[in-house]
């Protein structure tokens, strides 16, 4: 804590700054109707600022001519020369849905373009995820290059295998804080408002020392709407019904009759505005869904808003909020692989009634000289109840304190303190209250030199979890188990030309373990799953260099990216299948790892006379292996080869569409390979046959999504095919995807 306090004092002791004598003064404004732009972004050497109600700002300073860089949701950023002769200068600035010019704050906590990032960044925008009717981040995240979804898992670049419902390496953000559950780790896909998405940010490799503990494998960071100008209203409406198991007709398999078919609805709803000094955005989801899966189903309701306060010039205040009630049933094996495959094993059900909410006030001060000063907050509740004995709650604070400012020799500086406290009490940790505290203090430096930009961050973390002194046979001295670790990145990016650059990167991640996976105790079916109190932090760090080429000729704009790579993990934790004292599984150090691999990727869009047309998509290879693959870690493994479990190791994607005047056609095509390793006791099960379902069932899968849609004025039909050949795959052993499904979907939108 030392430590912490002396670094406040550093932050505190650079915030004090000289009296002006200058001010440079401007308004900006659309283009194209001379509107003002209410809090559009004016960087400059120095600082930041923001607009004010009327579209103007200030700049303190003792230069003649400054070059301000501007920018806005869904405008071309610019660089202007502000001059001193001049009492309000007037930027205009244009609207835009270029692809070079896209921007990103997750890699470095402010706004920059994708090509400057010193990281392989992925951005999705709002108008695919809604042409895809994802009700859930988990179906768009699928379909991103080096991303695989397994059973809830983000895996990215195969930094993670199959753990069920606990310890995430990959971090998940929403509007740039952190929201995974805090006694598990885990991410609750459906509390995110995809309904509400601007866009959705992921950043491959470990970015630990800005964000910290379970950000080892990469970050997803998914950013709200924020208002623009004008009102902006969407509502959607969707119903989607499956096809028949596409299986052997001796096998029967289909376990409903017509009328009690698989099928799901869906309603969303977004508004956002402005009111003079106050911006507000309300949100809302319903979805329902009978599933593929027998005596699985799902009722979800999610609500939420965010909204910002313009006191001055200088303060920003605002407050959001987001609230799920979900009940729901899922399974977590077959029963068995011919005829029960979409029929849970005995006992395997686990439903589910949860309330899950957060809010989050933040506040947000800019200094004449261009500093900024930011204090956010959250309060989350998560309440499941749940059969089986399962059901838990908890409850935790996060408050972080971040400086920004450009020091001397235009060194920009990005620092803070995050303090979270989160305690849980379940019936998982046989019903006593666990409590897990994680306090950092970071700072990020960057610094362009010509065309060459650096950066380099260095952060302190330290855990603390506290439990009883004795649990499972375990003693734990004062009943307190604690870590600190230094983390540090290095980025260089260079700059070949406007949209071209070279990278490198090396980061290094920490993930300490979660209450769950130290303290966990259940069972469900025949299998148990064992506390490992003795478990230990993982850590590692990862080596990138990259290239990005962006392409604007012929009508083709857009970017291809390649990147080669290496991870390495030490004491890497794995959710582990074992047989003692009992079948069942349990979170242990598997030993130190490594993966390598590479990476191509492209995004754009162009023109074929005159029908636009978007794409993107990528291959990833990799090969992830064990450092000391010996005779425990193979006799653990299905595969005699040194695999990590879990893995695919050839992963491609591509996503077209195309449209002409009001009509769209777009496809989806994923190609995985088979997974070749996994739990060897998992093979060798009786009854769910999984290793003779994985035997007949090697050679991968091919999926193929149609979609097209209509749109006129205000209102868009479209028609949504997934799986359209009804491929039969697993993304992990004992549980089958969906089969093919149709789904109907009518948008309102309007911007007054």
């Amino acid at each position: 804590m030392k430590l912490i306090h002396s670094f406040l004092f550093v932050i505190l002791s650079i915030v004090i700054v000289n009296a002006q004598d200058r001010y440079l003064k401007g308004t900006i404004v659309d283009a194209l109707t001379q509107e003002t732009l209410i809090g559009a972004n004016v960087s400059f050497v120095g600082g930041n600022t923001i607009t004010d109600t009327e579209g103007k700002y200030i700049i303190r300073t003792e230069a003649k001519e400054l070059k301000v860089t501007v920018s806005y949701i869904g405008y071309t950023t610019q660089v202007f020369v502000h001059r001193f002769n001049v009492s309000d200068e007037l930027f205009k600035l244009s609207p835009t849905s270029t692809i070079l010019d896209q921007m990103t704050v997750t890699a470095s906590k402010y706004e920059q373009r994708v090509s400057e990032s010193t990281v392989s960044i992925e951005v999705l925008q709002s108008d695919y995820i809604s042409s895809t009717n994802a009700s859930s981040a988990e179906d768009v995240l699928d379909k991103v290059p080096g991303v695989q979804m397994v059973d809830g898992q983000a895996n990215i670049r195969g930094g993670s295998g199959f753990s069920y419902g606990a310890g995430s390496r990959v971090l998940l953000l929403v509007d740039d804080m952190p929201a995974l559950q805090v006694d598990a780790g885990f991410p609750n896909w459906n509390d995110l408002p995809i309904e509400a998405t601007e866009q959705i940010e992921i950043v491959k490799g470990a970015a630990s020392s800005l964000y910290g503990s379970s950000a080892l494998n990469g970050i997803i960071n998914l950013r709200r709407i924020k208002p623009g100008i004008k009102p902006r209203t969407e509502l959607s409406v969707s119903a989607t019904t499956y096809s028949d198991p596409s299986d052997p007709k001796e096998y029967g398999r289909k376990w409903y009759d017509d009328d009690n078919r698989p099928s799901g609805k869906q309603v969303t709803g977004m508004h956002a505005r402005k009111f003079g000094d106050v911006d507000v955005m309300v949100h809302g989801l319903y979805r329902k869904l009978d599933s593929w899966n027998k005596d699985t189903y799902e009722d979800r309701y999610r609500m939420g808003f965010t909204s910002s306060y313009r006191m001055n010039d200088q303060w920003l205040f605002s407050l959001s909020s987001v609230y799920n009630k979900i009940d729901n049933a899922s399974f977590f094996i077959w029963n068995d692989a011919g005829k029960g495959i979409y029929t849970p094993f005995t006992n395997s059900i686990t439903s589910s009634n949860s309330m899950r909410y957060y809010i989050d006030p933040s506040l947000k001060f800019f200094t004449a000289n261009g500093d900024i000063h930011t204090l956010r907050s959250r309060y989350s509740r998560v309440d499941n109840n749940n059969n089986n004995d399962q059901g838990n709650t908890s409850n935790t604070y996060f408050g972080e304190y971040q400086y920004q400012t450009t020091l001397p020799a235009e060194i920009r500086f990005v620092g803070g303190v995050a303090l979270m406290s989160g305690s849980s009490d379940s019936e998982l940790f046989g019903d006593t209250t666990f409590v897990a505290k994680n306090n950092a203090v970071y700072g990020q430096v960057e610094k362009t030199i010509g065309s060459l930009g650096i950066t380099a961050g260095l952060r302190y973390e330290y855990n603390e979890q506290q439990s009883p002194e004795s649990f499972g046979g375990f003693n734990i001295p004062d009943g307190k188990v604690s870590d600190g670790e230094v983390i540090s990145r290095l980025g260089l990016n260079y700059k070949l030309a406007e949209y071209s650059s070279l990278r490198a990167s090396f980061g290094q991640g920490y993930r300490f373990p979660t209450i769950t996976e130290r303290f966990i105790v259940t069972s469900f079916s025949s299998f148990n799953i064992y506390p490992n109190p003795e478990l230990k932090p993982e850590k590692g760090w990862t080596a990138e260099i990259g290239a990005k080429q962006g392409v604007r000729v012929f009508g083709i704009e857009g970017y291809i990216d390649g990147s080669i790579f290496y991870q390495r993990y030490q004491d890497m934790t794995e959710f582990t299948l074992v047989t003692q004292p009992s079948l069942g599984f349990q979170s242990q150090n598997i030993g130190n790892t490594t993966i390598q691999g590479f990476e191509l990727s492209l995004v754009g869009q162009a023109e074929l006379g005159s029908i636009p047309i978007r794409f993107f998509g990528g291959y990833t290879y990799i090969n992830p292996t064990y450092d000391d693959f010996d005779d425990v870690v193979a006799l653990s493994s299905s595969s005699s080869e040194n695999i990590l479990k879990y893995r695919t190791k050839h992963n491609m994607k591509l996503d077209i569409e195309a449209s002409f005047e009001g009509a769209a056609l777009g496809m989806a095509y994923n190609r995985t390979s088979h997974v070749e390793a996994i739990d060897k006791p998992f093979e060798l099960l009786g009854l769910p046959q999984i290793g003779a379902y994985r035997n007949l069932n090697d050679q991968g899968y091919n999926i193929l999504n149609l979609r097209a849609s209509y749109e006129w004025k205000t209102l868009k039909l479209s028609f949504l095919v997934d799986n359209l050949t009804n491929v039969e795959y697993t993304q992990r052993p004992g549980k089958l995807e969906a089969p093919r499904s149709m789904t109907l979907r009518l948008d309102y939108r309007i911007n007054n």
